[in-house]
């Protein structure tokens, strides 16, 4: 049996275990520890660290085949695996020094990051000092390091943007996680105040984005070498189709189960509840078509850098998660009073996708802006492409 093969047994059973603690996590706001600890312990979260750290070095499609099947069944979950599985790649961003101290104990990182700038961040010998609190730190409850992103200022040089990686010891994670959904996801606000970072801990940001930064050139995989947004997608699109396969199954199971409170008549004969069923099968068969095709297309070839290409990955990213929002919202309209009680799965796979929809990353009212504007020729102001 292939490596890919068994990290993706593992993810199988996971994720029936997983699916048993989703409401718990959802009410706690972050993964119990004990999740944690069976994503360590079952070697996904190696996946995509380079085999000379003593990671798995697999493929975008493997990581990919992983974060969606813990996603239907969890999608706090999935997505927290999705950050920690994606760290092993992002980490490579910054200098092999940083890789190595990283990398030094374990082929696995525990890493929250955030894309909004921090308010303040100043060159100064040796590095930077940085300060500020940034939202969205998805997985901050276990992480152990944190990756920032700011404006460096001072000096001789033009202001430019920066990432950074700091030691999850030099920051406070805040209590802030209180969402309508994902809520299992503990993505609560990181806080610094004027923290040093050494030179080596740090990427220009630009470099990040066109896959062209000096720690990505210490591997010779290509895989390493890709762009930052572009790469993103492997890391959330799964999670989006995997919610339409969860809610598409636990409809499947309602429906077979439900009997009007009223009329008594179940809902297996419906026909509109056949026509509902119907389609939500179908969207999930599509969603994860295009799923499929994303990740043959998240391939190095020599455009990889080109803003087009970048977008355009992006902007398929943006269009599976605008699908998958309206088959979810489909499949609400037909589960009844019942299916948005507190113990129902339905209700949670609604508020999840509605929230991840509107993320920066998977908006696609900013993807099909930004779609057209470079297809027009006209400009663009979105940072992240």
């Amino acid at each position: 049996m292939t490596i890919s093969q068994t990290l993706v047994d593992k993810a199988h059973d996971l994720a029936t275990i997983f699916a048993q603690r989703a409401g718990l996590e959802d009410e706690r706001r972050a993964p119990l520890d004990e999740t944690v600890r069976d994503m360590i312990d079952s070697g996904i979260l190696a996946t995509l660290a380079p085999a000379i750290y003593g990671g798995h070095e697999q493929d975008f499609a493997t990581a990919a085949r992983i974060i969606q099947i813990l996603s239907a069944a969890n999608p706090s979950a999935g997505w927290v695996a999705a950050f920690y599985i994606g760290a092993a790649w992002r980490m490579n961003l910054f200098p092999e020094e940083a890789q190595r101290e990283i990398f030094a104990d374990k082929p696995f990182v525990l890493s929250a990051g955030q894309a909004a700038p921090l308010r303040e961040v100043v060159r100064v010998p040796g590095g930077y000092r940085i300060s500020g609190q940034t939202p969205w730190g998805s997985g901050s409850v276990h992480a152990e390091w944190i990756v920032f992103m700011g404006i460096a200022k001072g000096g001789d040089e033009e202001p430019a943007p920066m990432t950074f990686v700091v030691p999850r010891a030099e920051t406070e994670v805040l209590d802030t996680w209180h969402i309508a959904g994902m809520r299992g996801t503990g993505s609560n606000d990181i806080k610094v105040e004027d923290v040093f970072v050494p030179h080596h801990r740090t990427a220009p940001f630009l470099n990040v984005l066109e896959g062209t930064t000096a720690g990505q050139a210490v591997h010779a995989n290509p895989m390493y070498q890709f762009p930052f947004i572009p790469f993103l997608m492997v890391e959330v699109i799964p999670v989006v189709t995997g919610i339409m396969r969860g809610a598409t199954t636990a409809f499947e199971e309602r429906v077979r189960e439900r009997q009007g409170t009223i009329s008594g008549a179940k809902a297996v004969a419906k026909q509109a509840t056949q026509m509902r069923l119907g389609r939500a099968l179908a969207t999930a068969d599509a969603a994860e078509t295009l799923l499929v095709d994303l990740m043959g297309a998240l391939k190095p070839h020599p455009g990889q850098r080109d803003r087009l290409y970048r977008n355009a990955m992006k902007m398929k990213g943006a269009y599976i998660t605008d699908l998958c929002r309206n088959g979810v919202n489909d499949i609400a309209k037909g589960i009844g009073g019942d299916g948005f009680r507190d113990h129902s799965p339905l209700q949670r796979y609604f508020r999840d996708i509605n929230v991840l929809a509107v993320h920066a990353f998977l908006d696609i009212d900013t993807a099909a802006e930004t779609t057209g504007c470079l297809h027009l020729g006209l400009p663009t102001d979105d940072p992240l492409i």
